[in-house]
């Protein structure tokens, strides 16, 4: 095992140095090459203009720029000099990096594109002709490798540290399930890498298994079915909204189609699992023809989803994890006849139900070697860390012994007047799954739940009071939606999931008024 990250990624750049690390697809057809070779001597050679800057072991050094070798050169610099990674999300808006600057003290900032007004910034060069000749900083297993600023989707900012052996028993034990990435696995790149899941699963995970990381033009539905077409991917990352999309797009496509494709259709969704894989070809042609698996996280996936992949023959599984733990805690096998659980625990995982309930429910506790050294703020820590075990804050039950299934945030449960238990993320999936909705957020406003509906239709009022009406016909009492709130969009983190935090005043300033 290696000992630090440096060594890690050093290894594999190496190794597969004939290989191509990252493809950028630029306008009008154009494709821009890295290969691990070129990603090697960039690495090697801003490694060096950092030592001459001062940096050294333990150092914070902040990364500012979009996915792509620049970022990795940036991370794999720092890292040979046993420095601290601190990422920075591009997409913030100028106000909200100078926050994050002010938490994370870093020695200095790189960046790529623009500096936004930050101070101590230098320009990420790529150099591939500089050599930094001097050996590695031997950074140990236990030490801090990466630095997060994270206010997750509930708000309460903290700043994660995560040590080198944090990452790395992440990193090796993912490589371990039976995805079974390999050098010609093609991953399609649509996460910010300033997140832990993007940073862990969608760049050292591929590179330490010797495979490419496809960089689209641009995150939108239409460049990504084209770059999944052209590019061959068989790997991707994406929160359950874009499979949403996804299943809506491939939906529409079968109406509108001749009878013939409606049978085809049938026909698959008939068929044995296995001759279901077999015979839908044609399916998988659209999305590159070459799909290993996959993997949607960030939040709960819609079983209904699930299911329509899974029928059609598609290996959508569920992935589960926290900044805290690397992040990733468990992923879901392919073809899991549990199509709602988010998997078993990874290899040296340990999981467990605090407290469960009469339904076995409970909050989920993790503990194993991906989990953080800790917060920065030590009274943070201590509020969810006990005896190693962290303090996830999600309500879960395990089937099968391992097999975890979540229900919701404790912090988001909302408990009636009645004492009656209303789970916000169940009545949104629910409420999503009307053909009129584009999305929806459940908040807590006088005891009860009330929505917020994504509504991008003309007579928005109209169509907001028959999902309602249709909604309540289906859930019990004390789940009915009374109050709403219709907006154009919902606000998203940068993951691209609902910005919870965001809710509540969005809904006071939108409420339709009865």
């Amino acid at each position: 095992m290696p000992e630090n990250l440096w060594e890690l990624v050093e290894a594999s750049l190496d190794r597969y140095r004939e290989k191509t690390a990252w493809v950028a697809r630029g306008p009008k057809g154009r494709r821009t090459e890295t290969s691990y070779a070129q990603l090697h001597s960039y690495a090697e050679g801003l490694a060096a203009s950092l030592r001459e800057l001062g940096v050294a072991q333990g150092d914070h050094v902040g990364i500012l720029s979009s996915n792509g070798p620049h970022w990795g050169a940036a991370a794999f610099g720092v890292w040979k000099l046993g420095a601290v990674v601190a990422p920075m999300h591009a997409g913030n808006s100028d106000e909200e990096l100078q926050t994050q600057a002010k938490a994370l003290t870093p020695k200095l900032i790189l960046y790529h594109g623009a500096n936004r007004g930050l101070a101590g910034t230098v320009e990420i060069i790529l150099d591939g002709e500089r050599a930094d000749n001097a050996p590695a900083a031997a950074a140990s297993a236990g030490e801090e490798a990466v630095r997060l600023y994270t206010s997750g989707s509930t708000g309460n900012p903290k700043m994660v540290r995560l040590s080198h052996g944090n990452v790395i028993a992440n990193v090796v034990a993912a490589s371990r399930v039976d995805i079974n990435i390999s050098p010609g696995d093609r991953f399609l790149s649509l996460l910010p890498l300033s997140h832990a899941m993007e940073m862990t699963g969608g760049m050292l995970l591929p590179f330490y298994c010797g495979a490419t990381v496809v960089l689209p033009r641009v995150i939108a539905a239409n460049e990504i079915l084209q770059a999944m077409e052209e590019e061959q991917i068989t790997l991707m990352i994406a929160v359950p909204r874009l499979f949403r999309n996804i299943m809506l797009g491939m939906e529409k496509r079968f109406r509108e189609g001749g009878a013939l494709l409606r049978a085809y259709v049938a026909l698959l969704r008939g068929l044995p699992a296995p001759l279901t894989r077999m015979l839908n070809a044609p399916l998988r042609r659209k999305f590159g023809g070459r799909i290993n698996c996959w993997l949607s996280g960030g939040s709960r996936l819609d079983p209904q989803i699930g299911r329509y992949f899974r029928e059609l023959g598609f290996p959508l599984i569920q992935g589960y994890g926290l900044t805290e733990c690397s992040p990733v805690v468990s992923v879901q096998s392919k073809f899991d006849p549990v199509i709602e659980s988010v998997g078993e625990p990874l290899q040296g995982v340990e999981v467990r139900i605090e407290k469960p309930d009469d339904s076995g429910a409970g909050e989920l506790w993790v503990r194993g070697p991906n989990v953080m050294l800790g917060y920065v703020d030590d009274r943070q820590t201590r509020e969810v860390m006990h005896d190693g075990w962290y303090k996830t804050g999600d309500i879960a039950r395990l089937v099968d012994g391992r097999k975890i299934v979540l229900t919701g945030r404790s912090k988001r449960l909302i408990v009636t007047e009645a004492g009656k238990n209303v789970y916000p993320e169940d009545l949104e999936i629910m409420l999503e799954r009307h053909p009129d909705l584009k999305e929806a957020g459940v908040v807590e406003v006088d005891v009860r739940p009330a929505a917020v509906l994504a509504i991008d239709e003309p007579d928005q009022l109209d169509k907001a009071r028959a999902i309602i009406k249709e909604f309540n016909s289906r859930v019990s009492s004390h789940n009915h939606i009374v109050r709403y709130a219709i907006v154009d969009e919902l606000p998203r983190t940068p993951l691209g999931k609902v910005a919870l935090k965001d809710l509540p005043a969005i809904f006071d300033a939108n409420e339709v008024k009865r």
